[in-house]
């Protein structure tokens, strides 16, 4: 997309930042009345995922919106990193893809979701830092974690998703009616030679397969080497090391048994091994397809840069991500705990984008990396020659 739109695009998604932070500035509300107010109409899950949105607002500094639990920040840096990273990581994702509407809105709810995640580790690292004792803090925060930042960008990013492709249409019905009569001076036709449909299919499951790699060894490795999956107890004393994984790592990625299945809860519980086994398998299996997807438009397009490719995949394994995190803790909630199943899906979704804020790179870098091995995306573009030799002569 152009600079003028992807400039335009990102101002109104910062504009929709704006617009929430004077609303947390003016209007307090207490998010525990919402949710009881839509408990007590028989909605209770809708209730608490309002009240968790709404909850997002409490990480801008100053904000009126409480919560019983919820403890307001007491400086402004993180909001303004969460804005730096959220006007970087929205302009770059629009200016190296497509101006179609839908591409817009999901670039910018990718962006937006990182922002949330990456602000969510550098608050986690800047309090450590700050501590006397950083890796004792370290490790009480596993339990306590300031989510408000990923639910903040969330919401960010499904409205000013919104707004953003709404902005990039009227630019695009803008440009249409000042151009209409000026196309007399066309540029030179452009002859596309283009791969075999089976040899497409071939690259473009290559390309895939490749860039699902990087999710499955970290799946791999997150169920053979940390120790702290199937039968783990939530009060168990951990070390720095041990709670920075289980900060950083999805708690569902884990394809294995831990190397000990009896160290600590002398039981291999399979109710709660299984399910994440299989969101792990279902997490692979949707960010190979969504590659797939993707090779498919830009197989019948302009395939973007490397660093547009990177953009793209990391934003896709975000929202994957957070999707299965989700879909996970509602369908298998934790059976040890009395808890309402949305409890347990709204904690994985923290655990989701931090996962992916910290690895979801690597997808991008595995597919632009297989790209460039592989000779672009399967179409090769040439310009028509401007002069056509005489029908038999011979170029001498």
């Amino acid at each position: 997309m152009s600079r003028r739109r992807s400039a335009f695009a990102t101002t109104a998604v910062v504009a929709v930042f704006a617009w929430f932070y004077s609303f947390a500035l003016a209007v307090p509300i207490d998010t525990g009345s919402v949710s009881a107010l839509w408990q007590a109409r028989g909605h209770e899950w809708f209730g608490a995922f309002l009240a968790q949105m709404l909850d997002g607002l409490s990480f801008l500094w100053g904000s009126v919106i409480r919560y019983e639990y919820a403890v307001a920040p007491d400086s402004a840096w993180p909001v303004l990193v969460f804005v730096v990273l959220l006007s970087v990581l929205v302009y770059v994702s629009l200016r190296t893809g497509a101006d179609g509407p839908y591409a817009v809105a999901g670039r910018v709810l990718g962006a937006s979701l990182l922002a949330g995640g990456m602000t969510n580790l550098f608050v986690i690292l800047g309090d450590v830092e700050a501590s006397p004792d950083g890796a004792a803090m370290l490790s009480g925060m596993v339990w306590s974690l300031p989510d408000d930042g990923i639910w903040l960008g969330l919401s960010l990013g499904l409205v000013g998703g919104v707004v953003a492709a709404h902005v990039v249409a009227l630019a695009q019905l803008t440009a249409a009616a000042m151009e209409q009569g000026e196309r007399g001076d066309s540029p030179a036709p452009v002859k596309t030679r283009r791969l075999s449909p089976a040899q497409g299919r071939a690259r473009a499951v290559r390309v895939a397969t490749w860039g699902a790699l990087p999710t499955l060894a970290l799946a791999l490795v997150g169920g053979f080497a940390w120790d702290y999956g199937p039968d783990v107890y939530s009060d168990a004393a951990v070390g720095a090391r041990q709670a920075w994984v289980q900060m950083v790592w999805f708690a569902h990625a884990s394809l294995a048994a831990p190397d000990d299945p009896y160290s600590l809860g002398g039981t291999f519980d399979t109710l709660i091994w299984l399910p994440r086994t299989l969101s792990s398998l279902v997490l692979v299996a949707l960010i190979w397809l969504a590659i797939r997807l993707m090779m498919a438009r830009w197989q019948r397009g302009v395939e973007p840069s490397a660093l547009g490719v990177i953009m793209r995949c990391w934003g896709m394994v975000a929202v994957l991500a957070v999707v299965v995190g989700l879909v996970e803790g509602a369908v298998f909630p934790a059976p040890e705990l009395a808890l309402p199943a949305y409890t347990r899906a709204f904690d994985n979704v923290a655990d989701a984008l931090r996962f992916a804020a910290c690895f979801g790179w690597s997808t991008g870098v595995a597919v632009a990396l297989a790209l460039r091995l592989s000779g672009g995306s399967g179409s090769v573009t040439e310009p028509e020659s401007a002069e056509r030799l005489p029908e038999g002569s011979m170029d001498r």
